[in-house]
């Protein structure tokens, strides 16, 4: 879908929290080692070396796995600093914090159906491993003792990393999400070939001009390709494809304010204001008749020429929208039967 991050955005999203933890670890190294906290120091040794590895992980596109090893060491290295240092030092905020982590990196590669995290068990982890080191922490004294000029600067600390970290995923988590139901949106009322609105739109279109009572102030014009099989078995599909884009192009740029759509097949739906009469409305169309068939079209060194008829009809009263399209139709009809390349009112 366009717009949405691909594998390498992804992988690049995994790349920079990899470096900012990094550099977390790097600088708990140096605090805890200044503390004579040693087994946190190098706990957190580990965890840089963990960290210059994972980038192999994710060289490799093994972001499920990355996102799941990611957790458990937060997990172990939050669980081991509460048990080591007590509670005060607000390690635990990163255990809150790592669920909208987890649901995310869930989100993104479900999206990009490669093999993926599950959030939720990751999450009971999470919450068990919190809710265990406040239970110990209420029943035993820690082994380690931080000043209170330390503990605060961790509590300072991990409340602005927590609180950046969750704000930026959920950010990112509403933006992927809005321009996910924007693609969705496009694949549904838009055709994929010619890019215009498609039949489920011209509907959707014609059904709130209903609503609001003022059908009598429109007109809808079907204009089909004329021997358009013949195209295609002349000169293939893929020509095929290169006519409709051509003439889907041509109908947008010669019928002004009208909307223009891929109603089906070879077949195109207009609807418009009547305006100032529907013999302005009749030269509109013919215009756009005239630049179809005046355009000579190349393909691989093929010139194609094609025509259209166009069958148009203004709104009547007491016509449903299916009545009033079947109307158009049939003055499209006529106009196939009588000669094509022209416009039927």
């Amino acid at each position: 879908m366009d717009g949405l991050l691909d594998i390498q955005g992804v992988k690049g999203m995994a790349r920079f929290i990899s470096v900012c933890f990094l550099v977390v670890h790097i600088a708990m190294i140096v605090i805890f080692w200044r503390c004579g906290v040693t087994p946190m120091a190098l706990f957190n040794a580990g965890s840089v070396a963990f960290y210059v590895l994972s980038f192999a992980l994710i060289r490799r596109g093994l972001l499920g796995l990355y996102t799941d090893l990611v957790y458990a060491e937060v997990v172990a290295h939050m669980t081991c600093a509460i048990l080591l240092t007590g509670w005060g030092s607000d390690f635990q905020v990163a255990l809150m914090a790592m669920s909208s982590f987890a649901f995310f990196a869930e989100y993104l590669q479900r999206y990009l159906g490669m093999r993926h995290a599950h959030a939720l068990p990751l999450c009971i982890v999470g919450a068990i491993a919190y809710l265990a080191s406040c239970a110990i922490s209420a029943l035993r004294t820690a082994p380690y003792v931080l000043s209170d000029t330390v503990s605060l600067f961790l509590r300072l600390t991990w409340g602005i990393i927590v609180f950046v970290v969750t704000t930026l995923i959920l950010q990112a988590f509403v933006r992927e999400a809005t321009m996910t139901e924007k693609a969705l949106t496009m694949r549904l009322t838009h055709d994929k070939l010619t890019g215009l609105p498609n039949r489920y739109y011209a509907a959707e279109y014609l059904g709130k001009i209903s609503k609001s009572g003022h059908l009598d102030r429109y007109w809808v014009a079907l204009a089909d390709i004329d021997d358009f099989k013949h195209v295609n078995d002349t000169y293939g599909h893929n020509c095929g494809d290169f006519v409709l884009e051509s003439v889907a192009h041509l109908l947008q740029e010669n019928l002004g304010d009208a909307l223009v759509c891929r109603w089906g097949g070879e077949e195109f739906l207009a609807v418009g204001l009547i305006g100032d009469g529907m013999e302005s409305q009749r030269e509109l169309l013919e215009r756009a008749r005239r630049a179809v068939a005046g355009q000579s079209l190349w393909y691989e060194e093929h010139r194609v020429n094609v025509s259209i008829t166009v069958g148009v009809m203004a709104y009547k009263e007491g016509y449903t929208t299916s009545e009033w399209i079947d109307a158009a139709d049939e003055k499209l009809y006529e106009g196939k039967k009588h000669g094509k390349n022209q416009v039927v009112l």
